[in-house]
């Protein structure tokens, strides 16, 4: 079990931590158990022009790409399939080992996270889909 807060380290060496009457009632759940305390700083989210790219180019693509091969499929079921696929994990109950599936919303990745997210689409849909989705520098060039 892992809990993620975030806080600001002010001058005074104090750390404020956002949330903090919701960070005490979570760290109960270790109640007399040995912990590990991880401070790092805080990674930035996928930025505004990565998300744009993904809704304009990366996921209109991959849905013409199922529709051309038998789906019959919108914006919002292509936008599920690929997170489902490629931002699926599993949390265990290590009482009983029972796992169960969560799937992570693209709006949590850091910006490296997305680009490796983005990367793995691209590559299964110029496998699967026969489509070069193109980085977001990239020029399309449509011949006529």
């Amino acid at each position: 079990m892992k809990l993620v807060f975030n806080g600001t380290v002010k001058e005074s060496g104090k750390l404020h931590i956002n949330n903090r009457q919701q960070f005490i009632k979570d760290i109960l759940m270790f109640l007399g158990k040995d912990v590990t305390i991880t401070i790092e700083k805080k990674k930035r989210k996928r930025s505004l022009s990565q998300n744009a790219y993904y809704w304009s180019v990366v996921v209109p693509m991959v849905r013409e790409g199922l529709i051309d091969i038998g789906y019959k499929v919108t914006i919002e079921q292509t936008h599920d399939y690929l997170k489902t696929t490629y931002l699926q994990k599993e949390i265990v109950n290590k009482n009983t080992g029972e796992i169960l599936n969560s799937t992570k919303s693209t709006t949590e990745l850091s910006i490296l996270e997305f680009i490796d997210f983005i990367s793995e689409v691209q590559q299964w849909s110029a496998e699967y889909l026969n489509i070069v989705i193109p980085d977001p520098n990239e020029q399309l060039t449509l011949e006529i």
